[in-house]
């Protein structure tokens, strides 16, 4: 199940992702077990009207689904107009980089000296670069 906007999910996503969740201002679209359990999600951030930011984690490693793909790049993308989704992971997460790298995004920046042991990886997709947003997701019908 996908949920939205539950500030423990958004608190324990974002933490993971090396960051904080305030609910008044940031996003989060999670996906749950059948038992309620976080599996993994987005905490989106820094809405500019053109551009946003989003900081992933996952907790299983089946927490993205085609549903969920669909929704965390609908929701930027198509539902706020957004022209660019951005992220920023430590040089040093080679198992997040590659996962960001698969889905679509490239890297646009390093800075040097972010944090002790390594660079900080900047990170950037643009809506017309998104395949995901072709998908169909479980129980919507064809237009």
């Amino acid at each position: 199940m996908i949920v939205f906007n539950d500030y423990r999910h958004g608190n324990d996503i974002a933490v993971a992702a090396g960051s904080s969740f305030n609910p008044k201002v940031d996003q989060c679209i999670a996906r749950i077990d059948e038992d309620g359990e976080l599996m993994g999600g987005v905490v989106y951030q820094n809405f500019t009207g053109h551009s946003i930011g989003a900081h992933v984690a996952g907790f299983r490693d089946d927490w993205v689904n085609k549903d969920m793909l669909w929704v965390c790049f609908h929701y930027p993308f198509v539902q706020l107009g957004c022209v660019k989704m951005f992220g920023q992971v430590p040089a040093s997460n080679s198992q997040a980089l590659e996962f960001d790298l698969k889905l679509g995004f490239k890297e646009v920046a390093r800075i040097a000296d972010v944090y002790a042991d390594c660079d900080l990886v900047v990170i950037a997709m643009s809506r017309d670069e998104c395949r995901w947003l072709k998908l169909r997701p479980s129980g919507l019908s064809p237009r």
